[in-house]
């Protein structure tokens, strides 16, 4: 008798949630395939100097209409995904008291000090460096003021989305690596929480971030059936989920991300040398192997190419203006931390510079070593990142700036190294396919990583760059108090 034959399996349908800084996408995959996306933008409120805060009722609200937009797609094509999750913006901070929650403070905010410390502060414990971005410097700054009297939780984004939809106080491990509160060995650091003046009572419970979620709260069970469902998995951070979604496996492997700011990431498997704290070095477990998100994210990528635009008369497209110019840009060097800079130096008050600038040199001289100077500082980046972890041979981009073919180019030069972009790499929505993938596994499902790649090597004026970006780190250094002092007058 003949054996029977079988079909290959379906790829699952998954359903991500990205929870980001200023929207909510929702994300539906078949496979590796996007089938639908929705978007539900928040707005960030930035009235005073420093601030950059949300509303916690804008963002529940925008993952109710996220649920019920996917809801009726899935309704409407008679659709059950077999799993869903979540991505989560990192370093959200709201205090949860017996009158309300207070604004949710994004990583943006800036408004607290740093009591003085160092930016290597508690890093050996938490992996984590001293900067206002972060809630332990932030609850710090409260503490000291006397402003936690009267906390009763003390909450994230998701964190919070998760006790009303689904009726439990967790967070998961990377999400919680991130504050600055939880130590190396994955439970809250005392003398972190100490300094920040809260209790693990007041924190949520801490899970791996495969952690199946119980069932939706019977309201939203009957409100949204297909997507109940699914198996739930708690998820991860985004610089998780990202780096996730562009298939980082092995240390040698790192993502970038080159939207408004800049991120390189790698995971590995224990937590990187860093006497410096130069770097961030997250936990990052799933279930199978215990893993760290090693990295550095800058300010500054899109948002100066922006700022150029705005201010100087130059091709609007990054193509034409880097064509038009020559490398190096006739000798200019320009350090463009226009708003502040996170990863190496952890200095909200430093500013940028042009250096080199004589009779010779055009607008568009500037905005080409403006964007020469983004490239070299991911370089800079780049090899800390290596130097703690282990030499990089494959850097995988996603975001806005892959547009650009000829600036793919100097950073691919600048890294002296290929960079591999794969299709869509401006529109590819990588957080929420890692997110996506988290969830599958979750679920027991494979949830393959078929992306296709192209590859953008570097060129004969790698050795250039190489020089500049010796030049670009040694002056970053050396200007950092100068433009302290100028920003004083």
């Amino acid at each position: 008798m003949p054996n029977p034959t079988h079909s290959p399996p379906s790829p699952p349908l998954v359903v991500a949630f990205d929870l980001g800084t200023t929207a909510l996408k929702a994300v539906l995959f078949h496979g590796s395939a996007e089938r639908h996306r929705l978007q539900f933008p928040y707005p960030l409120h930035a009235e005073q100097p420093g601030q950059a805060t949300q509303r916690l009722p804008d963002l529940m609200q925008a993952f109710t209409l996220a649920l019920g937009g996917m809801e009726e797609y899935l309704t409407r094509h008679d659709l059950t995904p077999q799993a869903a999750g979540f991505s989560s913006a990192m370093h959200t901070l709201t205090l949860i008291r017996p009158g309300g929650p207070s604004d949710v403070f994004t990583f943006a905010d800036l408004r607290a000090g740093t009591g003085g410390h160092p930016v290597t502060h508690l890093h050996a414990q938490t992996g984590v460096p001293w900067h206002p971005m972060t809630p332990a410097v932030k609850l710090a700054a409260l503490h000291t003021a006397g402003q936690l009297h009267d906390v009763e939780r003390v909450s994230g984004v998701k964190e919070e989305l998760l006790r009303r939809f689904f009726g439990v106080y967790w967070t998961d491990q990377s999400t919680a690596s991130a504050t600055g509160l939880l130590g190396r060995g994955g439970t809250y650091d005392p003398q972190a929480l100490a300094q920040a003046g809260v209790t693990t009572g007041q924190l949520p419970a801490v899970h791996p971030i495969e952690t199946p979620l119980p069932p939706l709260q019977p309201t939203y069970r009957a409100r949204y059936p297909r997507l109940a469902a699914a198996h739930w998995a708690i998820g991860a951070s985004d610089g998780v989920t990202a780096t996730e979604g562009l298939g980082i496996t092995r240390p040698d492997q790192a993502a970038l991300s080159v939207g408004t700011s800049s991120a390189i990431r790698t995971f590995t498997p224990r937590p990187a040398t860093d006497p410096h704290a130069h770097l961030f070095s997250y936990r990052a477990d799933h279930s199978a192997q215990e893993r760290y998100l090693t990295g550095g994210p800058s300010n500054n990528a899109g948002i100066v190419l922006n700022w150029l635009r705005d201010h100087l008369n130059v091709p609007h497209d990054l193509d034409d203006l880097l064509h038009a110019t020559t490398p190096g840009a006739r000798g200019l060097l320009f350090l463009p931390a226009l708003s502040g800079e996170r990863a190496p130096l952890w200095d909200p008050h430093v500013s940028g510079n042009l250096l080199g600038l004589g009779l010779h040199h055009t607008q568009g001289d500037i905005a080409r070593a403006g964007m020469e100077g983004v490239a070299l500082h991911l370089a800079w980046l780049s090899d800390l990142l290596a130097s703690g972890t282990q030499p990089l041979r494959e850097y995988r981009a996603t975001g806005g700036l892959t547009r650009s073919r000829a600036w793919l180019r100097v950073l691919a030069n600048a890294l002296n190294a290929p960079v591999l972009i794969p299709d869509g790499a401006d529109l590819f929505e990588g957080s929420a396919f890692g997110a996506a993938r988290i969830a599958a596994r979750s679920a027991g499902l494979d949830l393959p990583h078929t992306l296709t790649f192209d590859t953008v090597e570097p060129d004969t004026d790698a050795p250039l760059y190489a020089t500049l970006g010796r030049k670009y780190r040694h002056a970053a250094h050396a200007l950092q108090t100068l433009t302290h002092d100028l920003r004083a007058l």
